[in-house]
């Protein structure tokens, strides 16, 4: 029991108005809720310096003496500000601090984020009632004492390993004897098993996720109309995937390999020089397999599989055409390494070509990224049908999974309304299209520079926060698309899981 009151939190939240300033939020709310967590004002300190930036609250800080990290961070916003944009800005701080917790808040919006190898997953969002409701957890798992049995718990770790490695180092110079007078001086205590299960538990039980198994969801993001933001709609929904646990393999079967640069792979000198496979010789050689085709590539918590690209791709229409079986042969290849990946994301070129027929012979569903504009909605009948008739000459059925919205101008209001309903004509006008539906709002990925030009700097767009080139406000931007990316991906995931 905390002994809090559902009226003593709703008396907080209640000082907190939308016009509220960062210093009240910061005042009024967040210096009281750390008093109701059990800390005293010396637990914590403000503003506190972080090379070329100032972290809000760092509390319970690193102990010199057991070197154990800080437990908590926060980071407060006023609260006319979506703290999704400044997510970037906590899990910096939480990476630098070595923090084993963080709250981001804006006295409306509470996410709780969590570190592990300086990997930062948000592991709980509430909004004021549910931290009123869901309280007695709220204060176990971020108040003090919790947060002193976890550095206990690092501190007795890291006096077994030390324990352990002067064990050996004894043991080398047949000093055997002498760990005993050692071991009588060590303090590491055992009657506090219990204390540490109980902090390992209010961790793991937020933080441990299943991997289902199964085979993998192959999906053909498809559009034969250009420059409506096909081939980095992939690359960011393929991060947000693997951000969510998920293996993605991503296919790059157009010749101009956008997707190939856009994750930081130069078809020449990192291919083509290197005597490396790409998906030409995938598809013409029988002998060649994923796995000689593939290249993995990291950026921080980020990790993707790539089968690249290359210019000689154009110029291969007649060789896959003569090729035997030509339709079906990235389906089999694909089909032996099932297991291995949960999403295979095929980016195609914008045209109705060998390679577009081959992407959509190896699928097990479609998505159509689609920008809001006359041209784009009016190509998108043309999609839909090639679709159709690709589903129509397979033996599985080949289901269109949604519409998915680029390149979105969020204050064109009127236009987007107008073809939304254009949108919603043409899925009604085809009997096999009735189902297929417009991908929720906020799916919708905007029309932002930060979107287009990320891909020439060779990382998804989650990755923009550990550029040092780019400005703050960049950043926030970066974090309001990927916001975006990260919903399209969960709801990518509730439909495939419908699907199956």
């Amino acid at each position: 029991m905390t002994g809090v009151t559902g009226e003593t939190l709703q008396n907080l939240f209640q000082s907190i108005t939308p016009q509220s300033s960062e210093a009240e939020v910061e005042s009024n709310l967040v210096i009281p809720l750390l008093r109701l967590l059990g800390y005293t004002d010396g637990d914590w300190q403000t503003q506190y310096f972080l090379t070329k930036a100032r972290l809000d609250f760092l509390v319970l800080a690193q102990d010199k003496a057991t070197a154990s990290p800080p437990y908590l961070v926060i980071e407060v916003k006023s609260p006319c500000k979506k703290i999704e944009h400044n997510m970037w800005q906590i899990r910096k701080y939480m990476r630098k601090t070595g923090a084993v917790l963080g709250l981001l808040t804006n006295g409306f919006r509470f996410k709780i984020l969590y570190n592990y190898k300086k990997k930062i997953t948000t592991i709980i969002e509430y909004n004021r009632d549910t931290v009123i409701d869901k309280f007695p957890f709220f204060h176990r798992l971020l108040c003090k004492d919790t947060g002193l049995k976890v550095n206990q718990a690092v501190y007795e770790s890291q006096q077994q390993i030390l324990l352990k490695f002067l064990s050996l180092t004894l043991k080398a110079l047949n000093l055997e004897n002498q760990l005993d007078s050692f071991q009588e001086k060590q303090t590491i205590s055992t009657t506090n098993q219990g204390d540490r299960e109980i902090a390992n538990s209010e961790i793991t039980q937020v933080v441990s996720q299943k991997q289902e198994e199964g085979k993998s969801m192959i999906i053909t993001v498809f559009n034969n109309k250009g420059g409506v933001g096909k081939t980095t709609t992939t690359i960011n929904l393929a991060a947000a995937l693997n951000q969510q646990g998920k293996r993605v393999l991503l296919v790059d079967i157009d010749a101009q390999a956008n997707l190939t640069t856009g994750l930081g792979i130069d078809p020449l000198n990192d291919i083509e020089l290197q005597g490396k496979k790409d998906i030409s010789h995938l598809l013409t050689d029988p002998r060649v397999t994923l796995q000689d085709t593939i290249i993995r590539q990291r950026w921080e918590d980020v990790e993707l599989d790539i089968i690249p690209s290359h210019i000689r791709l154009s110029y291969m229409e007649a060789a896959l055409i003569s090729t035997v079986d030509i339709d079906r042969v990235l389906a089999k290849k694909l089909k032996k390494y099932g297991e291995h990946y949960d999403y295979v994301l095929i980016d195609p070129p914008p045209s109705f070509g060998k390679a577009n027929t081959i992407s959509l012979m190896a699928s097990s569903a479609v998505l159509i990224p689609t920008q809001l504009a006359p041209y784009p909605i009016r190509a998108l009948e043309y999609v839909i049908d090639r679709a159709i008739a690709i589903d129509q000459s397979r033996d599985e059925p080949l289901p269109i999974l949604g519409i998915a919205v680029s390149m979105y101008e969020r204050k064109s209001t009127r236009l987007t309304a107008r073809m939304t309903e254009q949108i919603f004509d043409i899925l009604a006008k085809n009997p096999e299209t009735k189902n297929v539906e417009l991908w929720p709002q906020d799916t919708w990925i905007p029309d932002l520079n930060i979107v287009a030009t990320t891909p020439g700097k060779g990382y998804p767009l989650c990755c923009a926060e550990y550029d040092d080139e780019l400005t703050a406000k960049d950043k926030e931007s970066a974090q309001d698309a990927f916001s975006c990316y990260e919903k399209l991906a969960e709801y990518l995931i509730s439909v495939t899981k419908a699907k199956e």
